[in-house]
């Protein structure tokens, strides 16, 4: 899909990037003064369109740290659970 023809709630989507089944786009409206840029999740699995936790931005600039922020606590999440899934190996030096 073309993220530069997708609009959500009056916001162009301008950037789109999904970690697992996370995805975070970020969205401009000029004509909203007050905050111009958003950042919102959507899960691709469930519902790929349905945009939920906007965080609004005053500045562009705020809005790609946001997004950076947010795919790097998602990847961190999904990195920190598959480890939690992994089978445990004893260290070395330990009893195997």
């Amino acid at each position: 899909m073309n993220e530069q023809n997708q609009v959500n709630e009056g916001y162009t989507i301008i950037e789109s990037m999904t970690v697992g089944n996370a995805r975070f786009v970020i969205g401009e409206n000029l004509n909203n003064p007050a905050a111009p840029y958003v950042t919102w999740q959507a899960n691709i699995k469930n519902a790929p369109d349905n945009f939920f936790w906007g965080h609004y931005c005053a500045t562009k600039l705020g809005a790609v740290a946001d997004f950076g922020r947010r795919i790097t606590e998602e990847a961190e999440f999904l990195r920190e659970r598959a480890k939690s899934k992994a089978p445990q190996i004893p260290e070395r030096g330990e009893e195997r």
